[in-house]
Parts: C-alpha cells; structure tokens; sequence
C-alpha cells in the first residue's frame, strides 16, 4: 500500500514499532486488536519458521514491546554460540553446567564483596 494513502486511512498509529522505510508499506490488521505498518518477513504457517531465539526485547512506548529475534538456521547458529560459551566457562572454571549459574553467582557476589573490602581498606589507609 502507498505509505500516504495508508497513513491517511490508519493515520500515524501505524508506526508504533518503529517508521517503515520507503514510499510503500504493508499494512498488517488484527481485526478489532491492532493495525501496524509493517517490514518484516512473514510466513504462511508457523511451522515454515523453525527454531526462533529472542536476543533482545526493549521498551519502545507505553504498552509496545520491540523483539529482535532470528529463525531458521540463524537460530541455530546463535544457539550454538551460546553453547560455545557455556562450554568454554564450564572448562576456565571447572565446573558441569548444572553448576555454571552457581559458580557466576558466587563469582558475581564475591567480586562486590571485595570490591567493598578493598574501599574499606584504601578508606582506612588514608586515615592513618
């Protein structure tokens, strides 16, 4: 649909995710829910998608939520990086991965607690 024609039958609402490049747009309606511009890819049915991995979600408004996901083989890939790094830590730290959130807990809590040692510490020094 022209993006002109488009915004004057749906007006400006259409553009809550984010504007939609160029002079064109498709516009997606949910009867009585929602009606969006749209430049995403689509598909028939869901199971044309495969495997999907949401890396991000972030606040765009009031009630609108943008996620950044992959599918398909792209998926798989960053799952596969993940498990690279899960693996890498289980081998620096030498723990299994039942204990990998665990051990980067402990890691996490004992870091502040030194940091907060070591300021107590400069803090006295500088006192004498």
């Amino acid at each position: 649909m022209d993006k002109a024609e488009a915004e004057l039958k749906h007006g400006f609402s259409l553009y809550q995710g984010g504007i939609v490049p160029g002079n064109s747009l498709r516009v997606v309606n949910i009867e009585g829910i929602d009606t969006e511009a749209c430049c995403g890819t689509h598909s028939d049915n869901t199971s044309e998608v495969g495997w999907v991995r949401i890396l991000r979600s972030s606040r765009i408004s009031d009630g609108i939520v943008r996620l950044e996901y992959v599918a398909k083989e792209r998926a798989i890939e960053v799952l596969n990086n993940e498990a690279g790094i899960l693996n890498d830590l289980c081998e620096a730290w030498g723990v299994n991965q039942e204990q990998i959130k665990d051990t980067a807990l402990r890691f996490f809590n004992d870091s502040k607690r030194l940091k907060a040692d070591n300021e107590k510490q400069e803090k006295q020094i500088l006192e004498l």
